[in-house]
This record gives structure tokens, sequence and C-alpha cells, in this order.
């Protein structure tokens, strides 16, 4: 009788220790999903200030050290694109996110701002102008997209809220305008 009633009392108490060890693994899990989306707002935050920074300092450094917070701006972006591959990389509906982050991290590295930097044709006030744009963008972006909100909704309310965040966007550029259509 004794042995029966210790195997149920250690069958049961196996069990209540498995379920909380289960619960924690899962909170543990959470906990680190929440900390990989910190890492990407945080991505979005530094590019915003790299650029806030190069917006206020422009007419003070060089084209080398213009160039250096265009770069910072567009590795910030890249690394949040590359966590959120990471965090969640079969799901649409943070590729579609990554692939947005890609399109503005591509801006100050490519065709856009780096190239009219190193353009002496391209006027102070016309590169100024574009970083204004894309840092409202940035900045619109950052306000908006709460990572723990976006990984409760489904790919439908996703889409919806995607649409109305797209079309508040102000830079224009082939790539985006691709991007805005895919939807």
């Amino acid at each position: 009788m004794k042995v029966k009633s210790l195997i149920k009392f250690g069958l049961i108490l196996s069990i209540i220790l498995n379920l909380y060890l289960f619960q924690q693994l899962n909170n543990s899990k959470e906990q680190s999903r929440l900390a990989m989306f910190e890492k990407i707002q945080n991505g979005v935050n530094y590019s915003f200030n790299f650029g806030e920074t190069l917006q206020r300092k422009y007419s003070d450094i060089s084209i080398k050290e213009k160039s250096e917070y265009l770069t910072a701006m567009s590795w910030s972006l890249q690394l949040s694109t590359h966590t959120l591959e990471i965090v969640e990389p079969n799901d649409d509906r943070y590729r579609k996110l990554a692939n947005l982050f890609n399109i503005y991290s591509h801006i100050p590295s490519s065709n856009d701002l780096g190239d009219m930097i190193s353009n002496e044709n391209v006027s102070d006030d016309e590169i100024l102008e574009l970083l204004n744009i894309w840092l409202t963008d940035m900045k619109y972006l950052d306000e908006k997209l709460d990572y723990n909100q976006l990984s409760k909704m489904n790919y439908t309310e996703l889409s919806a809220y995607w649409e109305t965040l797209l079309s508040n966007l102000k830079y224009h550029n082939d790539a985006l305008i691709k991007y805005k259509q895919s939807f």
C-alpha cells in the first residue's frame, strides 16, 4: 500500500514539476523573443539617431564623416533586418517588415543619399531635404511599430495595419513603390 501511495505521489509530483519547467521554458522563450524585438527596435532608433546627428552637423563635417554617418544609418537598419529574419525566419508578417527595413537601409548607402553627397552638382539643401524625408519616415515607423503588438496580429490584421502605415511614408524610390504595390 505504501509503495503504491509513494509511486502515485512521485508521479503527481513529477507531473507538477514537468508542468512548472515547461511553463518556465515558455516564459524564457517569450523573454528571449521580446529581447530580440527590442534589438530590432534599437537598430531603428540608432539609425534614426545617426541620421538626426548627420542632419544637425551636416555643414560642419567632411564628406568622409558624412559617409561614416550614412554607413552607420544603413548598418543599424540592416542589423534590425537580420535580427528580424532570425527571430521569425518563416513568417511572412515579419519578412515584409524586414523587407521594408532593408529598403530603407539601402537609401543612405546606395544611389540616393550616398551618391548625392559625393556629387558636387547636388546642393546641400537637396540632400538635407531628402535626409529629412528619410528621418520623418524612420521616426514615423519607430513610433508606430509596436513589436509586441505585431507578434500578436494575424496576417489579415497586419496587412490592413501595414497599408495604413505605408500610405503615410513620404519617401519615394523605385524599390519602395514596388514594395507598396505588393499589398
